[in-house]
């Protein structure tokens, strides 16, 4: 017998819009417009630039008869520089728009769907770290993934996708994401720069991984376990957790591999590693480079010996810091404020004094290399 409604009820209520729907709205539909607009954005940008480098190599492979050609020409030209230009900048327009409406929606699901929060992370995670392994394997510097950041965000990649019951995981994931990995946006002043994607990712590795650990502590989650049986730790197991199951077999793998078994293959192709920088720029060079002189540190090997028990050093203290938040909701939160500002004072500093100089500059630079190497086929 076939039921029907009854004569005269009245219709089913719609089921309430509720603040995880919104969320869960803005982790699919955002990052499909992201991409269009920045595919958009880019087109132009290279359309552009392929323009400008296409005028630049028929003046040069046809030369110019009389003056009124050289005049037409000049006037073409300028007016593609002019359009480069306005293609340069329209496409950083749109990537500072992605990126500060990345940072608002990040905002709202930590807050509004934190249980959701993981979704929002994973898919950029995945896509940032591709990115940049691309990019940077063209510059000679993809060695620089196998820094300590990246594989902290793999484990935390392995704990929400693979091992959910592991307490044992999340606690050791908690500890780096508070510790080290946290406190490198301190100790190389990362800088919330919307409209650059080097900086923004560098951003995210090192902040979304506390954004996820914060948001899964407080808030009990379907299918996460993060505390067995009790939450109410010793700090100091924490503490040693985080050391033995994941601090130590990286550095210990890191040093052999990176710097014994590939050292001369990665010296003779000039790739870059995090050495290298660490010990040629910023405040930490200055420390290092005191350090093997006061202890008469000569050898390549040793000065990299010396290095790990620096980052060990700065990685059992800042994990001892991350056991106090482990067991405060208010020191956790004001911990992660805390990074959040100073990566937006990083970048105020930029904006106001090195971009303001450099970005008319840097612009022009791009339009030249445009010129110096013009696009090749159709």
């Amino acid at each position: 017998m076939r039921l029907t409604p009854r004569q005269g009820a009245p219709p089913p209520e719609p089921s309430e819009f509720t603040r995880e729907d919104a969320a869960l709205a803005l982790i699919g539909l955002f990052p499909i417009a992201a991409i269009a607009w920045a595919v958009l954005a880019q087109s132009k940008y290279v359309a552009a630039l392929a323009q400008l480098g296409s005028l630049f190599e028929r003046e040069e492979s046809h030369g110019l008869a009389t003056n009124q050609r050289a005049s037409a020409a000049e006037k073409q030209k300028d007016k593609a520089l002019h359009k480069a230009r306005l293609a340069v900048k329209s496409a950083d327009k749109a990537y500072y728009v992605l990126g500060v409406l990345n940072v608002a929606i990040t905002a709202y699901i930590a807050g509004a769907a934190p249980r959701h929060y993981y979704l929002w992370h994973t898919p950029k995670a995945l896509v940032l770290v591709a990115v940049r392994w691309y990019t940077f394997l063209q510059q000679g510097k993809h060695w620089l993934l196998a820094d300590f950041c990246y594989w902290a965000n793999l484990i935390g990649l392995l704990y929400l996708w693979r091992y959910r019951e592991s307490a044992l995981l999340f606690q050791v994931f908690f500890m780096v994401s508070n510790g080290p990995v946290a406190w490198s946006v301190l100790a190389f002043s990362q800088s919330l720069i919307f409209h650059s994607h080097a900086h923004m990712t560098s951003v995210f590795l090192h902040l979304s991984p506390l954004v996820v650990t914060w948001t899964l502590r407080w808030n009990a989650t379907p299918g996460f376990t993060v505390c067995d049986p009790e939450c109410g730790r010793n700090p100091l197991l924490l503490l040693a957790d985080g050391t033995r199951y994941f601090y130590l077999p990286w550095i210990l793998g890191y040093y052999l591999l990176v710097f014994i078994v590939l050292g001369d293959f990665l010296k003779r192709n000039a790739y870059q590693t995090l050495f290298d920088r660490v010990t040629t720029t910023g405040p930490s060079a200055k420390v290092l480079t005191a350090l093997f002189r006061r202890f008469g540190v000569t050898g390549d090997l040793a000065q990299r010996a010396v290095y790990m028990l620096m980052h060990l050093i700065f990685g059992v203290v800042t994990m001892g810091l991350a056991t106090i938040y482990w067991h405060s909701f208010v020191a956790h939160t004001a911990f992660l404020l805390t990074i959040l500002t100073a990566s937006i004072y990083n970048a105020a500093g930029y904006y106001f004094t090195v971009f303001s100089q450099r970005y008319e500059k840097g612009v022009d630079e791009q339009i030249k290399q445009a010129q110096l190497e013009p696009p090749k086929g159709c």
